[in-house]
């Protein structure tokens, strides 16, 4: 098994990815510098693994907490994997017509949403993935992760989602258009503990890279939260160091040039 010095989580919109969602060439070489020097970079994302194929293939990774933690991937294999049950998935949805509000569910292969309407072709066009409505999907698949189509302002309904089903549920405002779901205490930190023990990691410093309300829980988690200086507020309030550059700008490579991690 190899001997790894250290370990880096990167979150990707708004931070590994810039804002078109690429990946910069100096983030792709950070990539490699990190692992020439025995440092194990994992992805930590709240998209699903179907959606970021193109980047795992490209920037080599074959270890990532994807989901929000709801489905971890140590050297290519799963380890750790949620599901939200089926009754809950179908209150979810029953609650959410009450509201005309739609809600796409997701696995590790794919996805698909209850209904169209405006707001959901613009987050599919602005996510880059095929809109596919289908809503029985969740009823005859898998669900690790759903999405409910609730906008921020009047008619932002998070808490009345919290109020019926915060018992079993964590719901993230990481997008204006509406809500990330996971099961009750799933997110990634829970992921990178799952990983860290997995994998025997314990006892090395571990680093993470992020910009959102999603990569608090994974800030307090590791031994060097990194906040992106493109990012929140509340993400650079957690953080112990900020990077210089922004995600246009490949502010990763620099930060890690920065530690001397490469």
């Amino acid at each position: 098994m190899k001997k790894y010095q250290g370990v880096v989580f990167f979150d990707l919109d708004g931070t590994l990815f810039d804002d078109d969602k690429n990946v910069s060439d100096r983030n792709l070489l950070s990539l490699d510098l990190l692992r020439e020097n025995d440092i194990l970079p994992v992805i930590a994302t709240g998209r699903n693994q179907f959606e970021i194929a193109d980047l795992i293939k490209k920037g080599k990774f074959d270890s990532f907490i994807t989901a929000n933690g709801s489905y971890v991937v140590y050297e290519g294999k799963p380890i750790d994997v949620q599901e939200i049950p089926q009754k809950i998935n179908s209150e979810l949805v029953t609650f959410a017509s009450h509201f005309n509000e739609e809600v796409a569910f997701y696995n590790n292969v794919g996805c698909a949403v209850t209904g169209d309407n405006q707001m959901v072709d613009d987050n599919y066009k602005a996510l880059r993935l095929k809109k596919v409505v289908d809503p029985d999907f969740y009823k005859n698949n898998t669900i690790n992760f759903s999405f409910i189509y609730t906008p921020v302002g009047v008619d932002d309904h998070q808490a009345k989602y919290e109020e019926i089903f915060g018992s079993d549920l964590t719901f993230y405002r990481n997008n204006p258009r509406g809500l990330d779901v996971v099961m009750k205490g799933v997110s990634k930190a829970e992921g990178i503990t799952s990983l860290i023990r997995h994998a025997n990691l314990q006892g090395i410093p571990t680093y993470a890279f992020g910009d959102g309300n999603n990569d608090i829980p994974m800030f307090k988690e590791v031994d060097n939260p990194i906040a992106m200086v493109n990012g929140l507020s509340v993400a650079k309030r957690n953080a112990k160091y900020i990077t210089k550059e922004d995600n246009n700008h490949s502010g990763i490579y620099y930060e890690l040039r920065e530690l001397k991690l490469i």
